[in-house]
């Protein structure tokens, strides 16, 4: 057991069009820092938060960060690798914006359970994944895994079950290659909570039935490596994305301009308001992403695009 540790988690993406919930995707490039050492006092306590302006909260019951943590301490008291008298502390640095689609809330999640397991010498994939879902839930009050479950584990994942009373363990799916990720993040924020509310609570029979085949066509095609192909599937959702897509500014002139510039496929980042775009490594990526942020300042909305490969690494050790 280490004094002092630190962990990284990285950016997701999540849902990928129909994969609402059930799909996710790990990215290389910036995520979430979590620092955490031994202390006197009983209990996780969240001691700093940096690089998110003073909005999250320091609250151990209500930050992500804090929240997986301490759930990774009570696995390690019921194991017998820590005590009741146990105390970790933890630093988190925000490398993610909030209410960006990336899968912020996740990241901290991730970074905060990977830092207490090595500070408390916790191995158990079970404990980290459902503490991301602990911290996930304690962010929006809904149980979904497909962020935290791809920033635990990193690469591809599908999360068949998010209720921590049913465990089923996630899939790790192949990645293609080649396969690249075009991000366009304006100026704006949506909340996960916010987004969740404009989803229906019920469905008709043949839209879950069109729901469920466009996902397995979906997975089908990455099985594949046929980009095309999980474009084309990418852009099917018709429960979240059309729901979701008024609250985006945009959309329909971003979109329009990334499929001009080559993108196979877009559809939103998780809630959004990122937009994303599958593309083949190359010359389109680039491309891809100039249009994107042209189209939304034509708009008069600032916006950043990135370029990400799928990462296969998820929350480790700095």
């Amino acid at each position: 057991m280490s004094a002092r540790v630190r962990a990284f988690a990285p950016a997701t993406v999540a849902n990928l069009g129909p994969g609402f919930d059930v799909l996710a995707a790990a990215l290389d490039g910036p995520g979430d820092t979590v620092t955490a050492w031994r202390s006197k006092r009983p209990g996780v306590r969240l001691v700093e938060v940096s690089g998110d302006r003073g909005r999250l909260p320091l609250d151990p019951e209500r930050n992500t960060a804090s929240v997986a943590a301490s759930f990774v301490l009570e696995a390690a008291v019921a194991a017998g690798r820590a005590t009741a008298r146990t105390g970790v502390e933890l630093a988190l640095a925000k490398g993610l914006p909030l209410a960006s689609g990336l899968g912020s809330s996740a990241a901290s999640a991730a970074a905060g359970a990977k830092a207490a397991a090595l500070l408390l010498g916790e191995r158990r994939s079970r404990v980290l994944l459902e503490a991301v879902l602990r911290g996930e839930h304690a962010a929006d009050g809904s149980w979904h895994g497909d962020n935290g479950f791809a920033a635990i584990l990193g690469g591809l994942v599908l999360v068949p079950s998010s209720d921590p009373a049913d465990y089923v363990p996630p899939v790790s799916l192949p990645v293609p290659p080649g396969l690249r990720f075009v991000l366009v993040h304006p100026d704006a924020e949506l909340e996960t909570k916010d987004a969740r509310r404009v989803l229906p609570r019920e469905l008709p029979l043949t839209e879950a039935t069109r729901q469920a085949a466009a996902l397995a066509a979906l997975v089908d095609a990455l099985h594949r490596g046929d980009l095309a192909a999980a474009g084309a599937w990418m852009r099917s959702d018709r429960i979240a994305v059309p729901r979701r897509w008024a609250l985006v500014p945009g959309w329909d002139e971003v979109t329009a301009a990334m499929k001009k510039a080559g993108a196979l496929g877009f559809t939103l980042a998780g809630a959004g308001p990122t937009i994303l775009a599958l593309s083949e490594e190359g010359s389109a990526p680039a491309k891809i992403a100039k249009a994107a942020e042209r189209a939304f300042r034509a708009l008069g909305v600032e916006a950043d695009a990135s370029i990400h490969a799928v990462s296969p690494r998820g929350a480790r050790e700095e």
